[in-house]
């Protein structure tokens, strides 16, 4: 069963992001033949609605105002032949979690940590550059990665 995002209401409940671990990444494999972006995820590389055993990776949280923010849970899918990169993104339209396959690389020699960390670098470096999406203001929680590794990536990506 994929893990539902609970949203934190008081910093008690966030995970220590202040002091942390400065770690390195793991290393990237080569090849490393991926696709980030919305819509960038060949039709077969996973299948239709909801994923079922997805692995949680963390949240984030932007909140540049109270009625600006952004809040994603990213979680990686293990498909036949791709490891696929997925958010579950807070619709405050609708009041309800979105799904939204946002980067893929195939299987072949990549193992499930790599793909973790180096989807989601190349997915935030991607919405850095077509969005300009600045850096996240906290970490809600840690899952498959943990907060000095998020931090890790967030120092490749906005540094």
């Amino acid at each position: 069963m994929t893990q539902i995002p609970v949203i934190p209401m008081s910093p008690d409940q966030l995970p220590q992001q202040r002091i942390h671990e400065v770690v390195d990444l793991v290393e990237r494999p080569d090849p490393f033949d991926f696709s980030v972006g919305y819509g960038s995820v060949p039709e077969n590389a996973r299948g239709k609605g909801k994923p079922k055993s997805a692995a949680y990776l963390a949240q984030v949280e932007w909140a540049w105002s109270p009625m600006h923010n952004r809040l994603d849970a990213y979680y990686l899918h293990r498909g036949r032949r791709h490891w696929v990169l997925l958010s579950q993104y807070w619709d405050d339209n609708w009041g309800k979690w979105e799904w939204a396959d946002v980067g893929c690389v195939p299987r072949k020699g990549i193992s499930h940590h790599q793909a973790a960390v180096h989807l989601l670098l190349e997915y935030w470096k991607s919405e850095e550059e077509d969005s300009y999406l600045d850096e996240f203001h906290w970490i809600n929680t840690a899952g498959c990665l943990s907060v000095s590794e998020l931090m890790a990536i967030a120092r490749e990506v906005w540094d």
